[in-house]
């Protein structure tokens, strides 16, 4: 009988575990296929943009050979690619999002979401709204390296110039 209880509880851990493996596996694949569908639809968006910019071309001609002035025909194509060009950047901020990362206000780097101060420039960063406990430990987790504050004791990667938290520039 012991046995036979010694295997039950092998296969209900075995099994347990691989539940858990088939949960990370499917919440990878499930980003990664955000990640892609967000690539094509950028992909998508940029052949629109083509697409404003022939038309644009021909508006152009269009009105060059009837001899007009072509500064106010291009109104219309030009907020078409504005607006597009709106639409791509809200998808790489989801794809930076999806990541835990966004860019810095300053200088585009591309930094931890829950950054205060850039870690390449030191500008203070507008604060995101984001569950704090579950990015610290994903960011603890992949820091192979890191650099700690002597202000604040904030961890940071060693490449940061500034701290994260509270802006102290580091000694390179």
């Amino acid at each position: 009988m012991d046995f036979m209880k010694k295997i039950n509880e092998l296969s209900k851990k075995v099994g347990d575990g691989v539940a858990d493996t088939y949960k990370t596996v499917a919440d990878k694949s499930g980003k990664l296929l955000e990640e892609a569908k967000g690539r094509i639809a950028i992909s998508d968006k940029e052949a629109n943009i083509d697409q404003a910019y022939i038309s644009m071309g021909r508006t152009v001609y269009d009105v060059y050979s009837k001899g007009e002035d072509v500064g106010k025909a291009f109104n219309k194509e030009c907020k078409e690619i504005d607006k597009i060009n709106a639409e791509i950047e809200e998808m790489n901020r989801a794809i930076l999002f999806n990541k835990k990362l966004r860019k810095c206000d300053n200088c585009l780097e591309i930094i931890g979401i829950e950054s205060v101060y850039c870690e390449s420039c030191g500008q203070k960063q507008k604060a995101i709204k984001v569950k704090k406990a579950e990015v610290k430990e994903e960011v603890k987790k992949e820091a192979a390296v890191e650099r700690v504050c002597p202000t604040c004791g904030s961890i940071s990667d060693e490449n940061a110039k500034f701290c994260l938290k509270c802006g102290y520039k580091y000694n390179l």
